[in-house]
């Protein structure tokens, strides 16, 4: 055998893959094992994978109280070398920025975190293809928990000694990591969303649209939203329906750019961005201006109006 071949033979691929929803990171794990002298093709991730249920979980619970749930854990996979993994399960705390990334920290190093709170079991253990494996949560509620959304998030992921290598065999190994995450609402919940800015630009052959979007509460708000940017004879060029946004927690902003891949002539138009915060307030719609210039592709509109409530619909 050649050194390239024995070389060929040990090479290991270790890939990591983030995955967030919304509200939940998800890291799907796919194994592949792959004969040198006869490649096949790996399995995909519709044939295999594995899940958990459910992946976000909400309750609303009084100081000093405590229930039980579970989460399950569903691995399953169709290919011939599938094997039982090792996993071992954790707690972070978790919080999305005003960018709307997911981020995850240390358990009990946040403000409003409810990692604390959790015991779950079992800690680790050994999970099989084709079989549920239920994972038991335990929340209690401190008697002086104070009102609004409290988080953590349940972490399960592959032993890192699970992952062997096989020298017959060129392999690529993905690893999962998962999350399940927690709001555990105490009462006396507010819900207070705004339109704190609206700013609307063209940048070559895209026009990006980017409000602000801010949460004075203490629980968090999925608010709807819709666009439409209009020409100066009132013409609707670009209409969005009405779509869930990105959460925005207690407390935090949001600033999530739209981006729109259209071609706009030199003019003036008008951009309508309406947004319902479901947190029981009339819906807000925010006017802004955006000129495009004939030598200039490129332009930032002045606004025409602050955001302004309309009625409901």
């Amino acid at each position: 055998m050649s050194p390239v071949e024995r070389s060929s033979n040990r090479m290991l691929h270790t890939i990591n893959l983030l995955r967030f929803t919304a509200v939940v990171f998800l890291l799907v794990t796919v194994a592949a094992g792959v004969r040198a002298q006869s490649p096949a093709p790996a399995p995909t991730p519709a044939s295999s994978g594995i899940s958990l249920a459910p992946a976000r979980v909400e309750v609303e619970m009084q100081p000093g109280s405590e229930m039980t749930l579970v989460v399950n854990l569903d691995y399953h996979s169709i290919g011939d070398n599938s094997q039982p993994v090792r996993i071992v399960a954790s707690l972070n705390d978790w919080t999305i920025d005003r960018t709307g990334q997911v981020q995850f920290e240390r358990a009990n190093t946040l403000p409003n975190s409810a990692s604390s709170w959790l015991i779950y079991s079992p800690a680790e253990t050994t999970v099989i293809p084709g079989n549920l494996h239920a994972i038991r949560v335990t929340i209690s509620v401190p008697k002086d928990a104070t009102p609004g959304d409290h988080l953590s998030a349940l972490i399960v992921e592959q032993r890192p000694d699970n992952i062997k290598l096989n020298q017959n065999r060129r392999q690529m190994v993905i690893r999962y990591r998962m999350a399940a995450v927690f709001y555990i609402k105490v009462p006396q919940l507010r819900r207070q969303g705004s339109l704190e800015s609206l700013h609307a630009e063209t940048n070559g052959e895209q026009v990006i649209i980017t409000p602000v979007l801010k949460n004075a509460g203490n629980s968090v708000i999925r608010p709807i939203t819709s666009l439409k940017v209009t020409n100066s004879s009132g013409v609707a060029l670009v209409d969005l329906p009405q779509k869930e946004s990105l959460p925005v927690l207690g407390g935090a902003e949001l600033i999530q750019p739209l981006v729109l891949e259209t071609h706009l002539a030199p003019g003036t138009y008008s951009v309508k961005y309406r947004v319902d915060f479901q947190d029981g307030s009339r819906p807000i719609e925010g006017i802004t201006e955006l000129v495009v210039q004939e030598s200039q592709r490129t332009s930032n509109g002045p606004p025409k109006s602050g955001p302004a409530a309309v009625a409901n619909e």
